[in-house]
């Protein structure tokens, strides 16, 4: 396994994705199952049996993950009670505050569809004991691989019909498709099935930021996680371990976002600029534009993940008086960046630094703290800019042979 922290996870879910399939393909990766076992120890809740064992979806070699209830059946639960049951575990708090997260994605969904408010909701399967141990377990063992980027496959949802505490429904059900918001999914003609859970979904939600191909990595483990049916269909979850491609650079997809406006006080741009931000914008600029009616105007444009963009799409609604925004997608390579500090008669001033290969192939000073050292030195900026652009190239630039 990679270092805490730098390793790469990617979801393959061309057969969907459960709860207990998301739990199988971790373990599959290589995660201590007696230490999980030892560790669940501590959920105050009614007896039952892990079984963890090796099985075979279409011929593949895989691990399956089962919580059989010993001495009750299934329970309805508010999030409240579930919450309480989480916290007295005694886990690790990244493992609670992820289990919690996930139930509540789940509440949230829930009350969306029934109309209720999110306390009210009663949980049905997922407010039963497999569940709660099939969400804590996940988040267990997600904690232990500690990655630091996870990416997603677009989601097969599966087609037709599923029973549920609620009768029969069409795929997907209700509280995944309102789970799916924001995220690519698609379904194919077979399996005629339910592919993909709300638990799933929630997991993903919770934990995955970007969708699309295989990032570059180069692969440490591939876990796979079997789905309970089994029916000649590859039913299994696909999960990638990895670490970076050694120049650092990485490929991944961006939601762009646009709206043109041509009456909008321009004094109120950069509180707009610092809401979209704090939002999660990664950038947004301003292109000047000729409108309808011969209006000069500004196009806004706005570069965000996906699983951002509701939000980001809610601040350009609330802070400007466009009533509409356009949105599509795009590839971007990033490189890899560091921030180094740079000694300088003004004070430490920091560097930004990106690098290709694990060479440093440019800088920029950052310019906050340019700015701050003119102001306390009554320096010229421009004077201050030069000299830690001349000290880093000390510092970064490669010696010559």
């Amino acid at each position: 396994m990679t270092p805490e922290g730098e390793g790469i996870l990617y979801f393959d879910c061309f057969s969907g994705i459960s709860g207990d399939m998301a739990v199988a393909a971790l373990l599959d990766l290589g995660i201590d199952e007696e230490a999980l076992r030892g560790d669940l120890k501590g959920l105050p809740i009614g007896a039952y049996e892990l079984k963890i064992a090796p099985t075979k979806r279409g011929g593949i070699r895989c691990r399956e993950f089962r919580v059989v209830v010993t001495d009750q059946g299934r329970q309805r639960r508010r999030l409240g009670l579930i919450r309480e049951i989480i916290e007295k575990s005694g886990l690790d708090k990244a493992v609670i505050s992820l289990a919690s997260s996930i139930f509540t994605l789940l509440a949230e969904a829930e009350a969306k569809v029934h109309g209720i408010d999110l306390e009210e909701v009663h949980f049905h399967e997922i407010g039963a004991v497999d569940s709660i141990v099939d969400i804590v377990a996940f988040s267990w063992a997600f904690a232990r691989l500690n990655p630091s980027r996870v990416v997603s496959s677009p989601v097969n949802l599966g087609r037709g019909l599923v029973r549920c505490a609620h009768g029969t429904l069409p795929v997907p059900a209700p509280a995944v498709a309102e789970l799916a918001r924001g995220v690519p999914c698609y379904a194919t003609d077979e399996p005629q099935r339910e592919l993909t859970t709300p638990t799933g979904m929630a997991i993903l939600k919770a934990v995955c930021r970007e969708f699309g191909p295989l990032p570059p990595l180069t692969p440490l483990a591939t876990g796979h996680g079997a789905g309970r049916a089994d029916d000649g269909w590859p039913n299994f979850l696909r999960v990638v371990h990895g670490r970076p491609v050694e120049d650092g650079s990485r490929d991944e997809e961006i939601t762009i976002l646009e709206t043109n406006i041509d009456d909008m006080n321009p004094q109120f741009w950069g509180h707009l600029w610092d809401r979209l931000l704090a939002a999660g914008a990664l950038d947004c600029y301003l292109t000047p534009v000729m409108m309808k009616k011969n209006r000069p105007g500004q196009l806004l444009t706005v570069l965000c993940r996906e699983g951002d963009r509701r939000v980001v799409e809610d601040v350009i609604f609330g802070e400007t008086t466009t009533l509409g925004v356009r949105r599509s997608t795009a590839r971007r390579r990033v490189l890899a960046r560091e921030v180094r500090t740079v000694e300088t008669p003004y004070g430490p001033i920091r560097v930004k630094a990106a690098l290709q290969g694990g060479r440093v192939v440019k800088w920029s000073p950052e310019y906050e703290d340019c700015l701050s050292a003119a102001a306390r030195s009554g320096r010229p900026l421009r004077e201050i800019h030069a000299e830690v652009q001349r000290r880093a190239a000390g510092l970064f630039a490669p010696e010559d042979p």
